[in-house]
């Protein structure tokens, strides 16, 4: 039997009141159906995830992202976000890059029109396990610059920018359908939840910005490369406030992990979105 000393905690109650609270802030979002106008859509998102090692601390990230709405017959989004990682232990890593999009206007009731987004981001992972269940906690904070046309959009130029702020948390668990772990040549599920939370004097109407779940049927294909088919499901509040799209959306992941030479990759890339 184990004595912890004073001012010491046990990490497996650290790792339920981490939970909790991910849950607590999850299902903030429930009631949002309910009290606005919903629109729903069907999409397609096609997306790689990268994840390299430079060393034992420091790494390469990269996703990007070719999104389908109708659900293949509009684009929806193309975006692209590199960024550098370090390990400060097993469990914990931070991270901090850019991001580059367009959004296209898409669905029943489109935006109307095209807008590019550039975004600096800033990005914590907790991991853990609880039995066959490795579990995924990241928190990310954005800051965005939307392009946005004047009074006159007859030339169809972006002649300003508009500077936002968003906090994300996602909470994932991922387990093998074979096995105490997913090793090479095996199948696993990953379940997961995000919500995204806007804030910032621009924005008014939407501090919910949207919730995305996702249930994804998983293969690792080899010590590095994994392929996944999943199912998400985006409630986003649109910015009067009002308006609400449900996006029944399919995923088809790639994704890459190298490790530092000699250690094998136990964690995953990181979902993009």
């Amino acid at each position: 039997m184990s004595i912890l000393r004073a001012g010491q905690q046990d990490p497996a109650a650290q790792g339920r009141r981490r939970i909790a609270l991910g849950l607590l802030i999850l299902v903030a979002a429930a009631p949002l159906r309910a009290q606005r106008h919903t629109d729903t859509n069907v999409a397609a998102w096609f997306s790689f995830n990268g994840d390299v090692a430079l060393d034992d601390r420091w790494g390469l990230t990269f996703d990007a992202s070719y999104r389908r709405a109708g659900p293949l017959s509009e684009t929806q989004a193309i975006f692209a976000r590199p960024g550098i990682s370090y390990e400060i232990s097993p469990n914990v890593r931070i991270a901090v890059g850019m991001s580059r999009s367009e959004s296209y206007p898409y669905g029943k009731v489109p935006n109307p029109y095209a807008y590019p987004e550039s975004r600096a981001w800033e990005q914590l992972v907790l991991s853990q396990t609880a039995g066959r269940i490795a579990i995924q906690h990241r928190y990310r904070l954005e800051q965005r610059w939307q392009g946005a046309r004047g009074a006159d959009t007859s030339d169809h130029a972006i002649d300003h920018w508009v500077r936002l702020s968003r906090a994300r948390y996602q909470l994932r668990a991922t387990v093998p359908l074979r096995g105490e772990a997913v090793a090479v040549h095996s199948s696993y599920l990953a379940l997961s939840n995000e919500i995204l939370i806007g804030f910032g004097r621009n924005v008014r109407y939407n501090v919910f910005d949207s919730n995305r779940a996702a249930l994804t049927l998983g293969w690792r294909a080899t010590e590095s490369w994994r392929a996944e088919l999943g199912y998400l499901n985006q409630l986003l509040l649109k910015s009067d406030g009002h308006q609400v799209e449900d996006n029944h959306t399919v995923t088809l992941t790639l994704g890459l992990t190298r490790a530092p030479r000699g250690r094998k990759a136990k964690r995953q890339a990181q979902p993009g979105s």
